[in-house]
């Protein structure tokens, strides 16, 4: 349920109709795509999210400087579209994101993310970059992750 409504929203911010490219280069959209690729996507979008939702002084900047970009129409949560390319090893190698105006806001995304290792490698012939959807939403006052309390599964 949490990877539809990511491919969905992936889809609707990129203008790719129903389904999300994997792999911009190489364009295999999601229902060309392995089930393991789309699993793992799923699992790179929820570490991701929970870095970016961490209780640090960066991460904390990082969503105020976002929360203040925001439309006052717009809805609570903020999409970022991510590129992002993960080593053999499992770190995130590189990202690539439409700027920020701020540089400070630039380099603070990069630190949250380049240079971190997920619990789980990429699958050895999966297409990179991945192209996710990442939303940012207040902390749940439960203590849960925010990609957890939005239903996605946790990262194992």
């Amino acid at each position: 349920m949490a990877l539809r409504r990511v491919a969905s929203a992936i889809a609707a911010l990129a203008g790719l109709g129903s389904v999300p490219s994997i792999a911009a280069a190489q364009g295999v959209a999601a229902t060309e795509a392995p089930a393991e690729w789309l699993a793992y996507a799923q699992e790179v979008t929820v570490a991701i999210t929970d870095w970016l939702q961490a209780d640090s002084d960066t991460a904390r900047r990082f969503r105020a400087y976002v929360a203040g970009t925001r439309d006052a129409q717009s809805e609570q949560s903020s999409a970022l579209m991510l590129k992002v390319w993960v080593a053999e090893d499992g770190t995130v190698s590189r990202i690539d994101f439409t700027p920020f105006a701020h540089a400070e806001a630039n380099a603070d995304l990069r630190s949250l993310i380049e240079g971190r290792r997920l619990n789980i490698v990429p699958p050895p012939d999966m297409l990179q970059p991945l192209r996710l959807l990442v939303e940012l939403q207040a902390r749940p006052s439960d203590g849960r992750s925010a990609a957890e309390a939005n239903g996605a599964s946790p990262n194992v």
